[in-house]
């Protein structure tokens, strides 16, 4: 879809007007800082505090699981992966390699998964999905209980991924004395619409553009005290606008151009065999800009942004620095993301 592929008041190109001639943004000063629980996921005392939010909690938590973008290991953010808990249900969003760490560091009981949603097929949004469900059995989760959401083929990779495991889980079973792992109800999604109701939430997607891979998803989870929608990964669209209109908090990709091309200019110079110019038309083809993001999330009316998957994943990028884009059109409170921030 191109420009004319949007409706509504906020056109792709409309979003992107004028912003390749913005300069360099410097750790300006930015509005205050949200009043989440920002943990640093590299200390014992941040999972602390995390943990800590979580106990007896009351209502709707997000915790920020994994925010780096791309299939990049070894970085202080994670790969991509969110849980929403509510009155002790969880509800997984996307598995990049370390969610199942992740989740087992904010405490939540392995038995509470209710349900898994995949926004698209790509590794870092859906690598350790298998190993997830297989970890999480070992540790308590019941299989029977687990629906899992996403774009096809995920019935026939769910199949195939268990099938491949299954000396390693029948050896398990049988030494443990365990119930099998059968019985994870595995829902295709070919188009998007209503995804599921239960007794906690309703879930809605939405088509990305996130080429060349289709279907891709956001989601938007109508719980009884808050709404939380996801965009995944897109470029900027009115449709993510409207899916997130009146919502608490929209958790929106976000790519930082200017360090970016700094980023991807140093790997070239280190041996990367990739082109400058064919790495950047790539990028602005399925990525969103950062202050793109916060027109978005303007035009949504949401409460909260925060900022996810953050391209480039680097520590050297200021809080500040990501905020100032997106501030200059939303209004409301954004919280940049890192590794188990409770929001």
């Amino acid at each position: 879809m191109g420009d004319k592929g949007e409706t509504g008041g906020l056109s792709r190109r409309a979003l992107l007007a004028g912003m390749a001639a913005t300069p360099a943004l410097t750790a300006a000063v930015a509005p205050a800082a949200a009043q989440a629980i920002n943990c640093d996921a590299t200390t014992e005392a941040a999972e602390a505090r995390c943990r800590a939010a979580l106990k007896d909690a009351r209502g709707t938590k997000l915790v920020l699981l994994g925010t780096g973008a791309g299939p990049v290991p070894g970085r202080t953010r994670r790969m991509t992966s969110h849980v929403m808990l509510h009155d002790g249900a969880a509800y997984v969003v996307d598995c990049g390699l370390g969610v199942t760490n992740q989740f087992a560091r904010t405490g939540i009981p392995f038995k509470s998964v209710r349900s898994i949603y995949i926004t698209h097929h790509h590794p870092d949004h859906n690598i350790e999905y298998g190993p997830f469900l297989v970890i999480g059995w070992i540790q308590g989760m019941q299989p029977s209980n687990v629906h899992a959401f996403g774009p096809p083929p995920l019935t026939e990779m769910t199949r195939d991924y268990l099938r491949s495991a299954k000396v390693t889980i029948d050896f398990w079973a049988e030494d443990l004395k365990m119930n099998p792992l059968i019985g994870i109800d595995v829902h295709d999604l070919p188009t998007p619409g209503p995804v599921m109701r239960d007794d906690n939430v309703a879930v809605t997607s939405v088509l990305v553009e996130h080429p060349p891979v289709k279907p891709a998803y956001g989601y938007r989870f109508d719980f009884a005290d808050r709404s939380i929608a996801f965009s995944g990964d897109t470029v900027p669209l009115e449709v993510v606008a409207r899916m997130a209109r009146g919502a608490d908090v929209l958790v929106h990709e976000a790519m930082y151009l200017p360090a970016l091309e700094k980023y991807i200019r140093a790997q070239i110079a280190k041996g990367r065999p990739v082109s400058f110019d064919a790495f950047m038309a790539h990028m602005n083809a399925d990525h969103s800009p950062v202050e793109a993001v916060g027109r978005i999330a303007q035009e949504a009316g949401v409460k909260t942004l925060v900022l996810s998957y953050l391209t480039p994943a680097v520590d050297s990028i200021t809080d500040a620095t990501w905020r100032a884009p997106a501030a200059k059109h939303f209004k409301g409170e954004i919280v940049v993301g890192h590794d188990l921030t409770v929001v």
